[in-house]
């Protein structure tokens, strides 16, 4: 399952520098605009080594039991600020518990897991489709990195009994809690936002936050160099400017343009009204010049 993340992550790296580069020269948002805060719950899943499922692509699909095995429950919270309408960037923090059992050793692990990062955001439907700010679905993705920590008890499945940690190092003075792992993490995601036009949104999310660490179940195995948390949550989302605190969509586009029907169908009298004036004024400049002709 490594290399098969290693052959997803390098493309993913690889379209988003590409995508840097061939769009810096589009709108660019000032500070104060396109900014979206949001928070949703979900359920974790883990990937590594204390596990019956090998990690096959087969065996993590919804068709198969072990997807829906071991599942518990966690929450994220991020601040994103669009840079154009093609990128941005995402602030996150992201916890909950993880739980995995392997029948085959009759041992299973729970613990708690933490992480905060800064992710690079790519909007997947303006890239392909085209820039559409009313909108009312796009796709998107992230991928960055930042720190975790975690903390993991491993059970015997049949007496209930404590067979190992991690997580649990000593105090750095006296009195002091117990220090958790910390370890370098790298999370990837893809999205779909719901009512993307207007000023709050619902997103559904899957993510993959690549640790790199083979203790996150407290069963390291030499040649394991990473474990993976995933997680699938719906976020509720609220889109504002700093300045006044202007929608996202809703009645305000980032051009300027308006997205109201009301206010786009104002627009268009106005502008027959105008057109109907500005004729009127020709036909009579007109018909002045034919009299002095004459």
């Amino acid at each position: 399952m490594q290399k098969a993340l290693y052959h997803i992550l390098i493309p993913i790296l690889m379209l988003m520098s590409m995508t840097i580069s061939t769009k810096m020269n589009a709108q660019i948002y000032g500070f104060h605009k396109a900014w979206s805060v949001g928070g949703g719950i979900g359920s974790t899943k883990f990937y590594g080594d204390l596990s019956d499922n090998t990690n096959s692509f087969i065996n993590n699909t919804p068709f198969s039991k072990f997807f829906y095995q071991d599942r518990k429950f966690g929450g994220i919270f991020f601040l994103e600020k669009a840079i154009s309408p093609y990128f941005g960037v995402r602030g996150m923090l992201f916890g909950g518990t993880i739980k995995s059992t392997q029948e085959s050793t009759k041992q299973y692990f729970e613990g708690n897991y933490f992480d905060y990062s800064l992710s690079l955001t790519l909007d997947f439907s303006n890239m392909i489709f085209g820039r559409d700010n009313s909108r009312y679905m796009r796709i998107y993705g992230f991928a960055g990195v930042g720190m975790s920590e975690s903390r993991s008890l491993k059970y015997d499945l049949v007496t209930g009994n404590i067979i190992a940690t991690n997580g649990y190092d000593e105090p750095k003075h006296d009195g002091g809690a117990r220090r958790p792992m910390t370890e370098i993490v790298y999370p990837m995601g893809l999205g779909v936002s719901l009512f993307a036009a207007e000023d709050f949104n619902l997103n559904i999310e899957g993510h993959l936050h690549m640790v790199s660490t083979n203790k996150l179940d407290a069963t390291p195995i030499e040649g394991t160099n990473f474990e993976f948390v995933g997680f699938l949550t719906i976020v509720a989302v609220y889109n504002f400017n700093i300045s006044g605190f202007g929608g996202r969509g809703g009645h305000r586009s980032f051009e300027g343009r308006s997205n109201d029907p009301a206010l786009r169908e104002f627009n268009k009298r106005k502008r027959v009204v105008m057109r109907t004036k500005y004729n009127r004024k020709a036909f009579k400049k007109r018909r002045r010049f034919k009299h002095q002709r004459r």
